[in-house]
């Protein structure tokens, strides 16, 4: 996995690619999902840990039904099963952004 930092407060996004097979894991920490842009295969986990210490979550925007509860300190996964870009936000932090790409 690679990770890389996200512009979730003005910066640009950066962008990573998950080994196919292997889950892929976002960090959310300093207000920043990083990666921002995370690319993966069909059938990936991806799993959001939550390292800052304010509670944040994950909520699509649209074309998927995912939304995890408001967290601090812990993670939450979703398996992507259809291939499609999928972006997501924090509903409490709403500058803090990314999207999942899957392949």
């Amino acid at each position: 996995m690679l990770l890389a930092a996200c512009g979730g407060g003005g910066s640009p996004a950066k962008q990573s690619t998950a080994a196919p097979g292997k889950p892929a894991t976002v960090t959310v920490k300093n207000f920043e999902f990083a990666p921002g842009r995370l690319t993966v295969a069909r059938g990936t986990t991806v799993t959001w840990k939550f390292e800052d210490n304010v509670q944040h979550n994950v909520t699509a925007s649209s074309n998927a039904k995912f939304k995890s509860k408001d967290i601090q300190t812990r993670s939450y996964s979703y398996t992507f099963n259809s291939a499609g870009s999928y972006n997501y936000y924090c509903s409490i932090h709403q500058y803090m952004k990314g999207s999942v790409t899957v392949r």
